[in-house]
C-alpha cells in the first residue's frame, strides 16, 4: 500500500519543524510538507491534496477552524483531518466531528499520541487525545441529571465493553487483541452497536456514549 502524503497547516515555529522531523523518522508518509499561508494551502488542496492534512490553532482561530474545514470536506471528504487544538471544550470537540474531522489533539499532546492517531487513521478510525477524553467524562460526570435517548435494545455486556473500547480510538485490530476475540466478531459487535444506538459510524458512537453518559 502506498504510503500517504502529510501537509502541516501551522506556522512556521521549531515545533512545527521538529514535529515534521519526527514524523519523518516515523517513516508513516511518503512526503511531508509545512504550509503556512491559507492561499497555499488551498491551492495544493485543489491541485494536488494530501491524503492526511494537520490544522493547528497556531494558525487559525476556532471559527476559522470551523469554517476550514467545512470548506475543505465538501470539496474532498477523503482527505483525513486532524485538529490541533488549545484545549478546546467538549462541545468545539464534538462540533470539529461533526464538521469532518478525523483526529483531535491538544497542543500538548505527546508524540506517541500524534502516531496513534496517524495509525487509527490510517485503519480507518477516528482519533481522540488522552486530554480530550478526560474533559469528556468531566463534563459527562456534570450530566447525571439528564435524560437518557431512548435505544432500540439494550446494549448486552460485551457490546458495553467494546462502546468503551471504541471511544478509547481502538481499532478493531486493537479491540480483538485486547479481548482475545476474533476481528470478525468485533465487527459483528460494531454492527449491532451501530444499529442498536441508530448511528452510522463511530463518530456517532462517541456522540452518543457522550450524551447518554455511558461512559463514565
Amino acid at each position: 500500500m502506498m504510503k500517504p502524503r502529510l501537509t502541516i497547516f501551522d506556522e512556521p515555529l521549531l515545533y512545527t519543524e521538529g514535529l515534521s522531523k519526527l514524523l519523518s523518522q516515523s517513516k508513516i508518509f511518503n512526503t511531508i510538507d509545512i504550509c503556512n499561508c491559507y492561499e497555499t494551502l488551498s491551492l495544493q488542496l485543489q491541485e494536488d491534496p494530501p491524503q492526511f492534512l494537520m490544522i493547528s490553532s497556531n494558525i487559525l482561530m476556532l471559527n476559522e477552524i470551523y469554517r476550514a474545514v467545512e470548506k475543505i470536506t465538501s470539496q474532498n471528504k477523503d482527505i483525513k483531518i486532524i485538529i490541533i487544538g488549545n484545549s478546546y471544550d467538549v462541545t468545539d470537540v464534538r462540533k470539529l466531528f461533526d464538521k469532518g474531522i478525523k483526529s483531535y489533539l491538544d497542543r500538548n499532546s505527546r508524540y506517541d499520541e500524534f502516531l496513534k492517531s496517524t495509525q487509527a487513521l490510517l485503519s480507518d478510525e477516528i482519533y481522540i487525545c488522552d486530554h480530550a477524553k478526560e474533559r469528556m467524562i468531566d463534563f459527562i460526570s456534570h450530566k447525571q441529571g439528564q435524560s437518557r435517548l431512548q435505544m432500540r435494545d439494550p446494549l448486552t455486556k460485551r457490546e458495553l465493553e467494546i462502546l468503551k473500547l471504541i471511544c478509547d480510538g481502538l481499532s478493531s485490530k486493537d479491540i480483538s487483541e485486547k479481548l482475545f476475540i476474533s476481528i470478525n466478531t468485533v465487527e459483528t459487535h460494531r454492527k449491532r452497536i451501530l444499529l442498536k444506538l441508530n448511528v452510522k459510524n463511530s463518530v456517532g458512537v462517541v456522540k452518543y456514549a457522550m450524551e447518554n453518559h455511558m461512559i463514565d
